[in-house]
């Protein structure tokens, strides 16, 4: 996938989002360039991101906001294998307060969650430019 190609899916994600956040969320590192770009687009000022420890089972590591109870927050992946980490980001939010919905471009069939928002499912892992 290059840039445009990746451009034009972000376009289509974005129509497919029929939810007004307050903020948007991007799990490191696949997440944050598309919550960016969805943040812009989508005119939410507040963006932030989640870090994950990946090794075992899935714990926030690292959260910059403290009071998000009541806020709608969207949380962003570039693409779900297992989905353990939006699992595990998702949850971490709720526990706080907040009205989570969740969105990516892919999702494979062994995903064990699937997005609010998401365009289409692959077999394998796809590549993106800043890859």
């Amino acid at each position: 996938m290059n840039w445009d190609e990746f451009d034009k899916e972000m376009r289509e994600l974005q129509s497919r989002i029929d939810w007004r956040p307050d903020i948007i969320c991007g799990i490191a590192r696949g997440g944050v360039i598309p919550a960016t770009i969805l943040s812009k687009r989508m005119k939410v000022k507040d963006m932030f991101t989640l870090s994950l420890d990946r090794q075992g089972e899935r714990k926030i590591s690292a959260f910059a906001i403290v009071d998000i109870s009541g806020k709608k927050i969207l949380l962003v992946e570039d693409m779900l294998e297992t989905g353990r980490g939006l699992i595990a980001g998702k949850k971490f939010l709720e526990e706080r307060g907040a009205e989570v919905r969740t969105a990516c471009l892919y999702t494979m069939p062994k995903s064990e969650i699937v997005p609010d928002f998401f365009l289409r499912q692959f077999p394998d892992v796809q590549h993106f430019p800043w890859e």
